[in-house]
């Protein structure tokens, strides 16, 4: 079993201004000998102390978190897209409602952290999940010797792929 605290001790702290698990000083306890006020030893600054947490799980709810953003915007993006006139279009979609229910429905079980990074120089199959840092995440629709077809959310793009890096 530990020790209690004591003023100026270093321990491990949640710093709330630096968003991480810190080194941080007992600043002071309370009457019962309990920690009450710690600074940490990075921003320096003073708060309540709050135990560590665990990093891998508050990035877990924090990816969740994004994704059901996304999903949130992305239902409403197609809600408006939607035409009033129906009979102009074949299932009541515009063509951007379709590429965009397209994209939502080849990447709904895609997992942004396990996708490929693009990069110019590899290459890569059809049906492979890429994330793009100008289009976001998109998936390979079909790949030539030297280009790929790939299904971003706003559309189709072409991209090089097995370019040589002593080209440039």
């Amino acid at each position: 079993m530990s020790s209690p605290p004591k003023l100026g001790q270093d321990i491990e702290i949640y710093c709330r201004y630096c968003k991480l698990n810190l080194d941080g000083v007992v600043a002071a306890l309370t009457p019962d000998g309990s920690l009450q006020k710690v600074q940490c030893r990075t921003c320096k600054h003073f708060q309540d102390f709050k135990p560590p947490v665990d990093m891998e799980a508050k990035r877990a709810k924090l990816v969740a978190k994004a994704l059901k953003i996304a999903e949130r915007h992305t239902a409403a993006v197609l809600a408006k897209s939607q035409p009033k006139d129906t009979e102009n279009t074949e299932q009541g979609l515009s063509p951007e409602a379709v590429l965009l229910s397209m994209w939502h429905e080849a990447t709904k079980d895609a997992h942004p952290l396990k996708t490929k990074i693009y990069d110019q120089h590899r290459m890569y199959k059809v049906d492979d999940l890429i994330s793009h840092k100008a289009f976001g995440l998109g998936k390979v629709q079909e790949t030539t010797e030297d280009s790929m077809v790939v299904l971003f959310r706003h559309g189709f793009e072409n991209l090089d792929i097995g370019v040589d890096k002593e080209e440039f």
